[in-house]
């Protein structure tokens, strides 16, 4: 009798196991046949039929925000970071168009305010009034041509309003307009001396869409060029200039 309780407690215990793997062979089957209906949708839509036969899944083709051939004006300012010993702001004024929703193309100028910080102010005081005075040059002006290229496209929810954005990356060539100041001690008065040189580009942004024409914008670059490294004497090298900018644009 034990023999027998012990040989038909084993054959319990397989048939359960074999059941559990026919299931889940089963489950796989189903599921497989599933993926491969959903691999065969001939539409341009993400399907996840074999999840939910009822339910699609959208994610970038049904864009509430077109830019794609709408030219886009904007306007922009913020503070420009890489100058030691100056203050300085950025105004922009930009022309874009979009030959689809992944690249486009801008031409742009930005003007300049500078003022000497308190950086300059505690330099010339500590130095004595005789000593030398550091190289400074202020950027006047910044132009160029920068093709975007929007890899990303989203929407967040803002306080239950949902927020659509693009995000951009840019590169671009062009010129700097720059004022050399040539005194070389903390009495003499302010002396600038222009030079202009060629530019490389480099940014990234958001356009944050208000309506279908009214945009916000957030953006970041850098302009790279060449210029001697002490003004007007010294090997050349790399020098750059950061700049913050936050406007709005208007797509036409």
């Amino acid at each position: 009798m034990k023999s027998h309780g012990f040989w038909r407690e084993r054959a319990r215990s397989w048939a359960i196991r074999i059941g559990l793997v026919g299931l889940a062979i089963l489950w796989l089957a189903v599921l497989a046949v599933s993926w491969a209906n959903a691999a065969e949708d001939k539409d341009n839509e993400f399907n996840f039929s074999w999840l939910d036969p009822d339910k699609k899944i959208y994610v970038l083709q049904n864009r509430k925000y077109l830019k794609a051939n709408r030219p886009l004006v904007s306007v922009m300012g913020g503070p420009a970071i890489s100058n030691a010993y100056r203050t300085s702001y950025d105004i922009t004024g930009s022309f874009a168009f979009y030959m689809s929703e992944l690249f486009g193309i801008e031409a742009f100028y930005s003007g300049f305010i500078n003022k000497e910080n308190n950086t300059f102010d505690a330099l010339k005081f500590a130095i004595g009034s005789n000593a030398l005075l550091p190289v400074v040059r202020e950027i006047r002006a910044q132009y160029g041509l920068l093709m975007h290229y929007v890899p990303w496209y989203s929407k967040i929810n803002v306080f239950n309003q949902i927020l659509y954005f693009d995000w951009y990356f840019s590169g671009g060539l062009g010129g700097i307009h720059t004022a050399l100041d040539t005194r070389t001690v903390a009495t003499s008065n302010p002396a600038f001396e222009t030079q202009d040189f060629f530019c490389l580009f480099l940014g990234t942004g958001h356009e944050y869409y208000l309506t279908q024409n009214v945009i916000v914008r957030l953006d970041f670059s850098g302009a790279f060029y060449r210029a001697q490294s002490f003004g007007k004497s010294g090997d050349t090298t790399w020098f750059s200039n950061y700049s913050f900018g936050l406007g709005l644009g208007y797509r036409l």
